[in-house]
């Protein structure tokens, strides 16, 4: 798989590594048997599976700073013209996905996770300009401190003192009265996981992406000598450290939350996803052989992003419409069907029947989106 001089096959493999997690975490047997990895955070905290949305978003601005040139250096009424055609699409989509198999408008959940890509993606475009990178990290830290300040120290109509907790937080609060009870997230109906509020702390994960990527295309214009690899990756290796640091720090006093994409879940996602990165460069740049590794397991997945996280999307919704008759002579999903028959039936173990479930789904998908990557077929929006 050939690479382009002025893009390097870690980015493509980074965000392609995320996809494959997203649709691992997604797609279990069953959501009441899953390995504790695989689970969410009940609230405070963070587990491997809530890596997989904010890595992802980092992806998302580590990739703006490989726009075309022409792009960068059209007029910016142009380029927010074209960068808010493709947020809206973005969104739209994320919405034509909640609404396949509910068919219903007046229970449609409005917040979601193409929604926060479409938002996130916008305002980190419209406000990625080169030159002026030190505005873009002073932007992205008065975000994350202002969200604390008010999380923390103002309370939300209604709520005596400044809260944190599900439902009594100022996110929850936004979403309820902007959209509605019956728009949000089904499984609470009084907060919502992807809501208003908390996307606009989403989009500091983006900014800080955007310096990831353009020290990365710095790189690349260079010589790639010995040295420049080495110095490329002690920084990016220094600052993703840095990064974890402050949001361990801060956690002590503005837990690292997923749900409310909190400050400090900013910085220690950030960290990790940085360091993740650079272990990726590493392989890039070893051998031949890991170069080639990552590059086949994972760029198909990257380089089709928006094609596998909608597709599987629908694929796990039709499953779960299909009805088929069962050996009682009654009608379960197709998804249950084939969860009983093909995996509970022969494992003995409902959590590991569930993974290899999931795992199964990731194997299915690498194989079409391998097959679409060879023909250099990709859905691009």
């Amino acid at each position: 798989m050939g690479q382009d001089k002025n893009r390097s096959i870690t980015l493509d493999s980074f965000r392609g590594l995320t996809v494959a997690g997203m649709i691992l975490v997604n797609n279990p047997g069953t959501w009441s048997a899953i390995y504790s990895p695989l689970k969410h955070a009940p609230w405070n905290g963070c587990t491997p599976t809530d890596l997989v949305f904010p890595f992802f978003l980092f992806s998302v601005g580590a990739s703006i700073p490989f726009s075309d040139r022409s792009k960068l250096e059209e007029s910016h009424t142009s380029r927010i013209w074209k960068v808010l055609k493709r947020s809206l699409v973005l969104i739209f989509l994320g919405l034509v996905l909640h609404w396949f198999g509910d068919w219903s408008l007046e229970q449609l959940r409005i917040p979601g996770v193409l929604q926060r890509i479409g938002v996130v993606y916008f305002f980190s475009a419209i406000l990625f300009f080169p030159e002026h990178p030190r505005l873009r990290g002073v932007l992205a830290a008065v975000i994350l401190v202002l969200y604390w300040i008010l999380l923390t120290k103002i309370p939300p109509p209604g709520i005596e003192a400044p809260s944190l907790e599900p439902s009594e937080n100022w996110g929850a609060w936004l979403d309820r009265f902007v959209f509605g009870e019956n728009h949000l997230w089904k499984s609470s109906k009084t907060w919502d996981p992807e809501g208003l509020l908390s996307t606009i702390s989403a989009v500091a994960s983006s900014l800080i992406g955007t310096f990831f990527g353009e020290s990365l295309k710095k790189y690349l214009s260079s010589d790639r000598s010995k040295s420049l690899q080495i110095s490329y990756l002690m920084r990016s290796l220094f600052a993703s450290f840095v990064l974890c640091g402050l949001g361990k720090i801060w956690d002590l006093q503005f837990p690292i939350n997923k749900s409310l994409w909190t400050s400090s879940y900013v910085l220690w996602t950030c960290g990790l996803a940085g360091i993740s990165f650079s272990i990726l460069f590493i392989l890039e740049i070893l051998s031949d052989f890991s170069k080639r590794m990552i590059s086949e397991i994972f760029i198909p997945f990257g380089r089709n992003a928006i094609l596998v996280f909608f597709g599987s999307g629908l694929l796990a919704r039709s499953l779960n419409i299909i009805e088929v008759s069962n050996l009682k002579g009654g009608k379960i999903s197709l998804k249950n069907w084939i969860f009983a028959q093909g995996f509970q039936s022969w494992t003995g173990n409902l959590e590991l029947a569930s993974f290899l479930y999931a795992f199964v789904n990731v194997l299915l998908w690498f194989g079409l989106l391998y097959l679409l990557d060879k023909k250099k077929w990709y859905w691009k929006i």
